[in-house]
């Protein structure tokens, strides 16, 4: 059989993405058209298929097979109920929740698609920083200079994540994440702004990151993911605290009802010392078992977010190093800012305290640099 002899109809995108896997995993691939004029043609009885329908014959490697539980040898189609099934193979349907497609979308999802370029330039900007500092930062009593530059280069990760936001229902729906690995500042609009840049793309001798790398960047995404997801899903938030507020008046509308009904019933007379003391004792749990019952509606309608990593781009580029010296009264402390010119700005710092980035900064009394929220409640290395 020819690799090169399959080809699908456009409407056939399923089927097209189950070949194209299978075939990249080294499997052999022959579309058979199995039209009126040609059954007798293919090994099949005339009249038992309808005109037009198309099966592809694979012959997989043995590993690919089991993992697949499938035969080494086997046909595929989009539709199999007026296809009779041949005799020395197994046919199977390539529709959505089938199980042969659950079985390639899980391995083709295993591992996502990784990436490396470098970018070029013809010309990147050697003046005017101090205007850039000024325009995008805002120091806190603070005064800058900028005492030295070079060119060097900057590792960035154009990093998709599929997220999952988890509560009383659920949404979910993709990330676009752009790092600085080298800093932690998250560079927005980075991946946008990609589509002009001159690229290299290094197709072989690919190199991943370190399990250390590969920590920092998990630590990226927890600090900057949940935010970035709220965003996406301001009205699911609402939706979620509002039906908590809801449900929370019920319960104390529920509850105060029935404290005042036990109230109430102790106030009439012939009831016995005992029957009085176990429903004191029982008003007196009430507020306790509100408490728990607020508590397990928490947590209904707490979101908890999970995020998977989809596709990942390494990026190197040239860039300019700039050694600024932050001037506060008497005391001076020297930072490294990044001018990218990809975003033709400066990249944000970074909070010492939570790790955000941030464009508004200042410095503790132990001269550590945080964000202005972490500079009014307290610097945490200082605590």
């Amino acid at each position: 059989m020819s690799s090169d002899t399959y080809t699908m109809e456009k409407d056939l995108d399923l089927t097209q993405f189950v070949c194209r896997f299978l075939k990249d995993k080294g499997a052999v691939l022959e579309t058979v058209n199995m039209g009126f004029d040609n059954a007798e043609s293919n090994g099949m009885e005339s009249g038992l298929i309808k005109s037009g329908d198309k099966v592809v014959d694979i012959l997989l490697p043995k590993e690919l097979a089991d993992a697949l539980d499938v035969e080494e040898y086997i046909s595929v189609a989009p539709d199999t109920d007026s296809i009779k099934s041949p005799k020395d193979h197994k046919l199977y349907a390539i529709q959505f929740q089938s199980p042969l497609v659950d079985r390639i979308v899980s391995m083709a999802g295993a591992k996502p698609p990784f990436l490396q370029a470098s970018l070029k330039f013809d010309y990147i900007k050697t003046q005017g920083f101090a205007n850039l500092i000024k325009e995008q930062f805002e120091f806190q009593k603070i005064k800058t200079r900028i005492t030295g530059s070079g060119e060097t280069k900057a590792r960035y990760l154009l990093l998709t994540c599929r997220f999952l936001a988890q509560s009383d229902e659920q949404k979910q729906g993709l990330l676009d994440f752009s790092f600085n690995l080298d800093t932690g500042a998250m560079v927005s609009g980075m991946d946008r702004m990609m589509v002009n840049a001159q690229k290299e793309y290094q197709l072989k001798n690919i190199q991943g990151y370190s399990k250390k790398e590969i920590k920092n960047i998990h630590k990226l995404v927890s600090i900057y993911g949940p935010d970035a997801v709220e965003q996406e899903l301001v009205g699911f938030v609402q939706s979620m605290n509002r039906r908590f507020k809801r449900d929370s008046l019920s319960l104390d509308e529920y509850y105060n009802a029935l404290v005042n009904e036990m109230k109430e019933s102790l106030a009439r007379t012939g009831i016995s010392a005992r029957l009085v003391e176990e429903r004191e004792e029982k008003i007196a749990l009430i507020p306790d078992e509100l408490a728990a019952k607020k508590n397990d509606l928490l947590n209904k309608y707490s979101i908890k977010i999970n995020f998977t990593p989809v596709a990942a781009l390494a990026v190197t580029t040239p860039c300019v190093s700039l050694l600024v010296t932050l001037i506060a009264g008497n005391r001076k402390r020297d930072i490294s800012m990044i001018y990218n010119p990809v975003t033709k700005q400066i990249d944000p710092l970074v909070c010492q305290s939570c790790g955000m980035s941030t464009y508004f900064a200042g410095l503790c009394k132990n001269m550590h640099l945080n964000c202005l929220d972490c500079l009014n409640q307290g610097c945490t290395l200082c605590l």
